[in-house]
């Protein structure tokens, strides 16, 4: 009888998963560590969203701290600091975003145009070095140039075009134009990769149509180029959008000080020095950060569904 019902176990069909899981456990083996980390550190974390509706005290543990609600939210709303921060931040990403995409785009377009092979690859490892560069070190870079007595760049406005010698580092309206001008800089040449990846899957004969049809360099990469490319620009706007109030304080950190501020402060720098003041602390700094995380919810979701409809490309 006990042999019977083992023989019908074993002629049981298996499931799908235990099927999957039987076919591919080496892949998922690999996979378990990357899993567990990203399940502690990015998921388990979210854990802290709860500090943002408590007083958090240093010294008292989780369950100790007294439940205020939406306390820290109205106070950043009422805050004066509010509507700067948030201007501040969504100028910047405007900027970096719209001034970084069309150089992106543009040095994709040129490497593409380069017949020559060996100066091609020479240019674009060129464009791609100075993402791997320090942001310490870029800063660093730009503070020794701009210096006002001994830097190149200052020398050069001072000498050539008449500029008195200035300080731009402590200049509230020259913050942004560094910002942006050095970002695009350090990352313009690897972002060009993924839209110069977009142009190479263009069927060439497309190209050989409108040349057929009498179309020059210009009309070519307007009428083929450019509508190939459509589909991968409308995902990295998408994705940016996403992140329009994701501003990192690293380097802004690096460059700002309190004469800047005006200019300067963003949500994140803005958390990093309201963290520990003692006015709030822990609790202020993490609802402003979960507001800054709920509103680039909804901006992703917008822009998906406005993409959607319009331009029929949508990440989900």
């Amino acid at each position: 009888m006990k042999t019977k019902q083992a023989d019908q176990a074993l002629a049981r069909p298996m499931s799908p998963l235990l099927k999957g899981i039987r076919r591919d456990w080496q892949l998922i083996l690999i996979m378990l560590p990357a899993v567990i980390i990203l399940g502690i550190f990015a998921y388990g974390s979210m854990f802290g969203i709860l500090y943002s509706f408590q007083d958090v005290g240093l010294r008292r543990t989780f369950w100790e701290n007294e439940w205020v609600g939406f306390k820290w939210f109205k106070k950043f709303f009422d805050s004066v600091y509010c509507e700067r921060v948030i201007w501040n931040t969504l100028i910047l990403n405007f900027w970096s975003l719209v001034a970084g995409t069309s150089v992106e785009i543009l040095l994709a377009l040129i490497f593409n145009e380069v017949k020559d092979g060996k100066f091609k690859r020479f240019t674009q490892s060129c464009s791609y070095f100075p993402n791997f560069v320090s942001t310490t070190v870029v800063v660093g870079i730009m503070i020794t140039m701009l210096n006002p007595n001994s830097g190149v760049l200052s020398l050069l406005f001072q000498n050539v075009f008449g500029m008195e010698p200035i300080d731009m580092f402590v200049e509230p309206s020259l913050f942004r134009p560094l910002y942006v001008i050095s970002g695009i800089w350090q990352g313009a040449g690897w972002g060009s990769i993924i839209y110069l990846g977009a142009i190479n899957g263009i069927d060439q004969s497309l190209y050989e149509a409108a040349a057929v049809d009498g179309c020059g360099r210009l009309a070519r990469i307007r009428h083929v180029t450019l509508p190939g490319m459509k589909q991968v620009i409308v995902t990295c706007l998408i994705l940016h959008i996403g992140s329009m109030l994701s501003l990192g304080s690293g380097k802004i950190l690096l460059m700002y000080s309190p004469s800047v501020y005006e200019t300067a402060d963003v949500i994140s720098t803005f958390v990093y020095r309201t963290g520990f003041d003692g006015a709030g602390g822990l609790g202020y700094s993490a609802a402003v950060g979960l507001f800054n995380s709920v509103v680039n919810l909804l901006l992703l979701l917008i822009t998906n569904t406005i993409s959607n409809k319009v331009a029929e490309t949508s990440l989900f």
